[in-house]
């Protein structure tokens, strides 16, 4: 039985997100529970296409918490952690300020 319980096979890649990530959390946030919420992060599911270096991309829905899904806008590159069985589903694996310093179109002009 031990083939039940392998070791999970994960990897790590830039993304492009494809949806706009401040329009489905602002979505998000209209709901009613959320009123007086006072548990854990929020968590929004954003289409984004996955680039591994050495494979052919994909898209999958990445999950992100709100406090980045501001920083998420159509376009944005960000890295990505899936498993590698499960394609369809990827998660952020990035600070704001890694998004910030690898997308300049994010930061405000003077």
């Amino acid at each position: 039985m031990q083939f039940l319980f392998g070791k999970k096979q994960a990897a790590r890649a830039f993304a492009e997100v494809i949806e706009d990530g401040r329009a489905i959390m602002n979505e998000e946030m209209k709901k009613p529970k959320y009123n007086e919420y006072k548990g854990p992060e929020p968590v929004v599911e954003i289409l984004v296409r996955a680039q591994p270096e050495n494979e052919p991309p994909f898209e999958a829905k990445m999950r992100a918490g709100i406090t980045q899904a501001y920083l998420l806008k159509p376009g944005v590159r960000v890295q990505v952690k899936y498993d590698l069985a499960k394609r369809q589903q990827v998660t952020l694996d990035d600070s704001n300020q890694a998004i910030l310093d690898r997308n300049p179109q994010l930061l405000k002009k003077s």
